[in-house]
């Protein structure tokens, strides 16, 4: 056996996506994918995405980013992060030193770039799941720790079905309440942006303000609709505020969020009602949210939304 550790380029790429579909069956992709998550995103570095070959035999991958181009803000505060988005090897060629060797290169290359930090899966312009599966890939798990790796926490996705999704009453009654103290629940407008951006700098992580801009610039090509975000709004006319928003793509529920001085008052109940409810009028027989925290988990669990898989979230120190 003689592994060499090379750059991804052009021609590797489909070896890369039968690779990876093979060793990562609930994270399969498409080329799709890995040109919108990886190959497109303006900090994709071609010297981080590196292949371990056996003569002409692929036999490991590994996807690395770092903020090159876009900082990041909150998601980067020092500019001292990098991540590993994906990796996977060949069955036939584990615990033979590939993993190893492979990662020991895109470290090495990480601490060129003066980083200090590396974490696994959660580099949020483009990651594919928010860490390891702890029940598809304990052995993983396992060896990343033997890595330097840490835990640092397990996030969750959440499944809901949608097919007899109704409002409930008692949401509802909350929704009349807010409506009575000058809160309205309502799709957005094209009107609302100003405010909406505003509300979304000052209250949002960078990374949902990104998602926010991206959607929005796409409603204006027609790829994204009004409708596929639900807003807060306080007040009416010049003095009026968005306080709160909620949105869905695809089957793609959320992110959602209220200003913290608005929360406790069931602005986010009714926020993430009304938009489960469109979701299904537009067709959607479920909804997933792909990565939150257990805080979130007891909301989304009052709407049908069921635990799916658990994320382990590592990270090592160069």
């Amino acid at each position: 056996m003689n592994v060499s550790i090379t750059p991804a380029s052009n021609r590797d790429i489909q070896d890369v996506i039968s690779l990876w579909n093979r060793v990562l069956p609930l994270d399969a992709i498409t080329l799709d994918t890995l040109e919108v998550r990886v190959l497109l995103d303006e900090n994709f570095d071609h010297s981080t995405f590196l292949l371990a070959t056996d003569g002409d035999h692929l036999v490991g991958f590994v996807v690395g980013t770092y903020p090159s181009r876009v900082p990041l803000g909150d998601h980067d505060p020092h500019g001292d992060r990098c991540w590993i988005t994906a990796f996977g090897i060949d069955p036939g060629y584990r615990r033979k030193g590939v993993a190893r060797k492979l990662l020991s290169a895109i470290f090495e290359k990480f601490r060129t770039l003066h980083k200090k930090e590396c974490y696994i899966a959660t580099y949020a312009p483009g990651y594919f799941v928010p860490g390891i599966d702890v029940n598809e890939y304990p052995a993983a798990i396992s060896f990343l720790k033997q890595q330097g790796f840490e835990e640092t926490y397990r996030p969750l996705s959440m499944d809901a079905p949608l097919a007899l999704f109704k409002v409930t009453p008692e949401a509802e009654e909350k929704e009349r309440r807010l409506r009575e103290n000058g809160v309205m629940i309502r799709q957005y407008s094209r009107g609302d942006l100003m405010s909406f951006m505003k509300f979304m700098e000052a209250n949002m992580p960078a990374d949902w303000v990104r998602v926010s801009r991206t959607n929005l610039r796409d409603l204006t090509r027609g790829y994204f609709l009004p409708d596929q975000i639900f807003v807060a709004v306080s007040g009416e006319g010049e003095n009026s505020e968005v306080i709160g928003y909620c949105q869905f793509e695809g089957a793609h529920f959320g992110p959602f969020g209220v200003a913290d001085r608005y929360q406790g008052r069931g602005i986010g109940t009714v926020l993430l009602g009304r938009t489960l409810e469109r979701m299904l009028a537009k067709g959607h027989h479920i909804a997933f949210v792909l990565w939150t925290d257990d805080v979130a988990a007891k909301v989304y669990s009052k709407f049908g939304f069921k635990e799916t898989r658990r994320f382990a979230v590592m990270k090592k120190s160069l």
